[in-house]
């Protein structure tokens, strides 16, 4: 639920729900008050609301080496080496970048790098192991709001 305070000429909102951290912000218009908690307090009903610090605490590298150890022991045998591959190279590439450092112009960038003696078909793979990891994150692990490599 959200609260609207009136302090020193300005308006302290707080959004408070069960099972999600308390969020304050201060505004200067109570429009922009009340339009702040309505989209946050939505946001967090839905669980579409992360704090950025979670994806400012986590590298790539981080995110790569769960996924290897938590989400490919549950694909099929036959497709674990390639897919074991694929996040150690963009481990080896990009690993130490935070996970709110990865944007869809890096991945690009990475992405040409890749076609350049790859078929079409193996750049796509690398693209995909990618974009399942931070399909992970987001939805699981929950530590980025969305994920770059669908942009």
């Amino acid at each position: 639920m959200a609260t609207i305070e009136r302090c020193n000429g300005t308006y302290r909102v707080k959004v408070r729900r069960k099972g999600a951290p308390p969020l304050t912000a201060t505004f200067t218009h109570l429009a922009e008050a009340k339009k702040w908690a309505q989209t946050t307090e939505s946001a967090v009903l839905e669980g579409r609301h992360f704090t950025a610090t979670e994806a400012k605490k986590h590298t790539l590298a981080d995110l790569l080496d769960r996924y290897i150890c938590e989400v490919l022991p549950q694909k099929r045998a036959s497709t674990v080496p390639d897919q074991a591959r694929q996040p150690h190279w963009w481990k080896s590439q990009h690993g130490p970048s935070l996970l709110a450092e990865v944007t869809p112009a890096i991945i690009v960038r990475y992405r040409n790098t890749l076609t350049y003696g790859r078929a079409n078909g193996t750049v796509n793979h690398y693209l995909a192991v990618l974009s399942h990891a931070f399909t992970v994150v987001v939805k699981e692990w929950q530590r980025c709001e969305d994920n770059p490599v669908r942009k």
